[in-house]
């Protein structure tokens, strides 16, 4: 049953979830995941919430999951794939998509957030015994406006799964093909996976040699380390040249040790520098090959948005010949597309070793002249989210380094409790005995960057002493 949650189980909910993180042999293992959006009228949309986790684990598997809405609510979205059970989509990996609809009272910049404990044990990019007690944290912002003056998005669709294995020795990519149906303009960039309330996981780091194309996502380790590691990204959408969406993809990374090595890509041949722009109507065919002489056989498959969009008529053409794999994809356009973002094109090729088979990918987009007269106008300020308090334990303050604000919160009690903050010598340099809610947010950005020290005191008694730095 779909229910919001109350103040009171918001922080039981929470009081749990730090209970699970203080006691993490009971660690879900999630692998990663996003959270997308549609937009079906007026302030109303249709939110979608991926996860890939351990279905080994019996406290992995969730029927239901929490969905902050960023407007001070959040509610249970029930699972909806495979009649309600997920699915098994790579060996020991369970794919769960979660479904729910709200609709918001007023205009603003809505943080959607997905948090759940945990990430996996061991993972080699966040500091040593500290993984398996983070937090799986991603998030989207939905631009919630007038229909009638201001443009309304929907978040880019994901079009592949994240095949998350690779060897050491030999270069790993992956590509989530993306597809905005808005024919927004997608930016892509490498960002340090997320805690909660946005923070960085504690303790991370990206190995060297790792990247992410900025047009197509196609991730890229080049000559990957042994090991379990966990990389994000964000996605930026771009409308008039104006940022009108942004959202998140997490995922893992096994590079194990073996001796099945998968193949290699070809040339893309009728395009230049992975690319091709179409000034009117037009017919193009790109040919491409992949070779393993290794493998027992290959294969190659087209994923593109592509076949989504009625000015393009697609054919694929696919040939093999011992362990080499052909390709022939004929792109007719039909003129008329006058969508200002690139056309993402990812070739799948597969090595099949047995009843194993290890994915490759390589990644092109084509683009089309634009006239585009929208008819709307962009939301101003989209990253200028509705600000709503944090999820903090009692008697803390975040972030313990800081650029102009922090957050405290000193519980039910609030109305007993005076915060005064000392500078390193001792002296008091903020006060306030008025507090008007048990988590508040303090304005620092006069200060001077240095250590301070926050106390928090009742009956004259100081309850407890933090720290936080300024930068």
């Amino acid at each position: 049953m779909i229910s919001k949650l109350s103040c009171f189980e918001r922080v039981r909910f929470l009081f749990v979830l730090l209970l699970l993180v203080t006691f993490n042999v009971k660690a879900d293992h999630y692998y990663g995941g996003y959270i997308s959006y549609t937009h079906i009228n007026g302030f109303k949309y249709e939110v979608t919430v991926v996860t890939y986790a351990d279905n080994s684990k019996v406290n992995s598997d969730r029927d239901s999951v929490i969905v902050i809405w960023g407007d001070g609510t959040e509610e249970y979205v029930q699972r909806t794939n495979n009649n309600g059970n997920g699915e098994t989509v790579f060996p020991g990996i369970k794919k769960n998509i979660y479904k729910g609809e709200h609709k918001y009272t007023k205009e603003g910049n809505y943080q959607l957030v997905f948090v759940d404990n945990f990430r996996p044990y061991d993972i080699f990019n966040i500091e040593a015994g500290k993984s398996g007690s983070t937090l799986l944290y991603f998030d989207a912002i939905i631009p919630v406006a007038d229909t009638v003056s201001f443009c309304q998005n929907n978040a880019p669709s994901f079009l592949s799964e994240p095949y998350m294995f690779g060897e050491s020795g030999e270069d790993y990519f992956l590509s989530l093909t993306h597809f905005d149906i808005d024919g927004d303009s997608l930016s892509f960039k490498l960002i340090s996976p997320k805690a909660t309330n946005t923070y960085p996981v504690p303790g991370y780091f990206t190995p060297d040699r790792v990247s992410i194309d900025e047009k197509t996502g196609l991730f890229s380790w080049i000559d990957p380390i042994f090991g379990d590691y966990v990389f994000a990204y964000e996605i930026e959408e771009y409308r008039n040249g104006q940022l009108i969406g942004v959202s998140v993809a997490d995922f893992p990374v096994f590079i194990k040790r073996g001796n099945k090595y998968k193949g290699s890509f070809s040339d893309v041949n009728g395009i230049t520098e992975g690319s091709f722009n179409f000034n009117s109507a037009e017919e193009i065919k790109l040919d491409i090959s992949y070779e393993n002489l290794d493998a027992d056989s290959t294969f190659i498959r087209v994923v593109t948005g592509l076949v989504y969009n009625n000015n393009f008529i697609i054919t694929n053409d696919a040939s093999n010949t011992d362990n080499v794999s052909h390709h022939t994809l004929t792109i007719d356009y039909l003129g008329n597309d006058f969508a200002e973002g690139a056309h993402i094109i990812t070739f799948e090729a597969g090595s099949i070793y047995g009843s194993d088979t290890i994915f490759d990918y390589k990644s092109i987009f084509v683009t089309t002249v634009s006239n585009q007269d929208w008819r709307c106008s962009v939301p101003p300020n989209v990253k200028d989210v509705v600000e709503i308090p944090p999820l903090i334990p009692v008697f803390e303050v975040i972030s313990n380094l800081f650029d102009e604000s922090v957050w405290m919160n000193v519980g039910d009690n609030f109305e007993d409790f005076t915060i005064e903050i000392l500078d390193l010598r001792g002296r008091r340099v903020y006060e306030d005995s008025n507090l008007k809610s048990a988590t508040f947010k303090l304005n620092l950005s006069h200060f001077k960057s240095s250590m301070y020290l926050f106390r928090i005191i009742r009956d004259d008694k100081v309850i407890a002493t933090l720290k936080a730095v300024k930068k």
